[in-house]
């Protein structure tokens, strides 16, 4: 398949080369800037870099719309305003819906996983979730995701925009608390690197035999006595406490 990126961020530097070594062809890269879009075309063998919409590639069977998802709506619309595009236009994003791109031609392939600049991604088990309005689209999409994944579903926006949901609190809210970690450690001059084999552990567990079968500490106890202790530990930090406060009134809850 031909392929226009249209994007250059993190997720464009990690799906595109991955499209690539499954055999198709990225033809085009678009970005405002052109440094970013430069940087990615030295990763493909045949791939122009562009900033302006208007010189977009119009023969590609997909356009991959790999930008922020507050950009997708007008950038989807310029596309449109710009051009007829006889290929699907797809945007990757967990939490938007379909009606953003103002085309017939159109479809989601949101990627489940997070994304850093020197983390490789082992793709083959990624989930791919596909979004389409039309089956022959969803198809195609379906298609393409096997050509990367093994594990690709087919979902309505709705179920796609809770597995969204329930990504954040499994990624980026058990990161914060990772992150937090790594600040207390530091405050009080504590090796962060003791945690990782606990941290490992607890993930690991999580799942295998399940996250509410895993829980331990002092709040599934009750154990009182030491979650004051904690609370007085951080009385110089009220965010952190609050936040301590809440997980912990959570847990006892379960």
């Amino acid at each position: 398949m031909k392929i226009v990126c249209i994007g250059a961020g993190r997720l464009a530097h990690h799906l595109m080369p991955e499209l690539q070594f499954a055999g198709h062809t990225i033809t085009q890269i678009y970005n405002r800037t052109p440094w970013p879009a430069v940087l990615l075309s030295q990763k493909l063998h045949h791939a122009d870099h562009i900033t302006r919409l208007e010189d977009l590639n119009t023969e590609a069977d997909f356009y991959f719309l790999t930008i922020a998802d507050d950009a997708i709506s007008e950038v989807a619309g310029e596309v449109a305003r710009l051009h007829e595009l006889k290929g699907i236009v797809i945007h990757c994003s967990g939490v938007s819906g379909l009606d953003i791109i103002p085309l017939p031609q159109r479809g989601i392939f949101y990627p489940l996983q997070t994304f850093s600049e020197h983390h490789e991604v082992e793709w083959s088990q990624t989930p791919v979730i596909i979004t389409s309005d039309k089956e022959d689209i969803s198809q195609m999409l379906h298609k393409l995701a096997r050509t990367i994944s093994s594990v690709v579903y087919t979902m309505d926006e709705e179920k796609k925009s809770i597995v969204h949901l329930a990504a954040v609190f499994a990624n980026n809210f058990t990161n914060h608390l990772m992150t937090l970690t790594e600040d207390i450690c530091k405050k009080h001059d504590v090796p962060f690197e003791i945690l990782k084999p606990l941290i490992y552990n607890t993930f690991q567990k999580a799942i295998q035999i399940g996250p509410s079968e895993s829980q331990t500490g002092p709040a599934i106890r009750g154990d009182i006595k030491t979650i004051d202790k904690h609370l007085a530990m951080l009385e110089d930090q009220p965010d952190v406490r609050r936040l301590y406060q809440l997980i912990t009134e959570s847990i006892m809850r379960q």
